[in-house]
């Protein structure tokens, strides 16, 4: 049998690679917090041109060694592994050993539309709940989430859930039980308004997650959009042999 190789098989690397690992040695004797180099002096520092640097410093950001803030750019604390599955984010982060908070963008009352409706098996018109809120792991920014609820199942919910507590606990609470979820995941670039509230650059890489979640009887709970800095968390999903 002849094996026919074509092009080279040693792979070409980039001058913004070679930039990026010299970059990486740099960061592992930096602490968390500390400020890193503008562009300006990495490129002075090795002797190259500014858009090598900034290639170099965007593959960091997505990696999760450096953050913006602000203006400047600092080291990052490591990105917050997070167990995809049915339960909630702040359950799975608490049990990790993580200070988890959220606060209220707000509650909305909305009459569900023919794409909704449809979701969340109810009527055009019906009303639905959207509560919006962002939430912080260890006193970061890290997600905007978006719940969407039938009215109809939760009763006084809006006046009597505790924003900061888990939804799913207070929906367990109600004798509702959790049997599927069915999620898709796209990456993303936050609008305006999800950057000022996750206060992060325009230009952060963001994972969309959308989410319907149904009782053991097939009949949807809730429809979520949820929307998470790339640069802060990566996602896991374990898999096992059904057979």
């Amino acid at each position: 049998m002849v094996r026919q190789v074509i092009g080279n098989a040693r792979p070409r690397v980039l001058k913004h690679q070679v930039i990026r690992e010299k970059l990486d040695r740099m960061l592992d004797d930096m602490q968390v917090g500390d400020p890193f180099p503008a562009e300006r002096e990495i490129a002075e520092l090795f002797d190259v041109a500014r858009e090598t640097v900034r290639q170099a410093v965007r593959e960091l950001l997505l990696a999760g060694r450096v953050e913006r803030r602000g203006r400047t750019t600092v080291v990052a604390a490591p990105k917050l592994l997070q167990p995809l599955g049915m339960g909630s984010y702040t359950e799975a982060a608490r049990e990790e050993g993580h200070a988890v908070d959220r606060f209220l963008v707000g509650w909305t009352t909305l009459a569900a539309d023919e794409t909704l409706a449809e979701v969340l098996r109810i009527d055009v018109g019906a009303e639905v709940l959207q509560l919006e809120r962002v939430f912080t792991t260890d006193g970061v920014r890290v997600g905007l989430e978006t719940s969407r609820l039938p009215a109809y199942r939760f009763p006084g919910l809006v006046q009597h859930f505790d924003y900061r507590t888990s939804l799913y606990a207070e929906i367990r609470s109600r004798g509702v039980v959790f049997a599927k979820t069915v999620d898709t995941i796209d990456a993303a670039l936050p609008d305006a308004r999800e950057s000022a509230l996750l206060t992060v650059d325009a230009r952060t890489p963001m994972f969309l997650l959308n989410r319907v979640s149904y009782d053991q009887r097939g009949v949807p709970i809730e429809q979520r959009r949820s929307l998470y800095r790339g640069d802060r968390m990566t996602f896991t999903i374990v898999m096992e042999d059904s057979v």
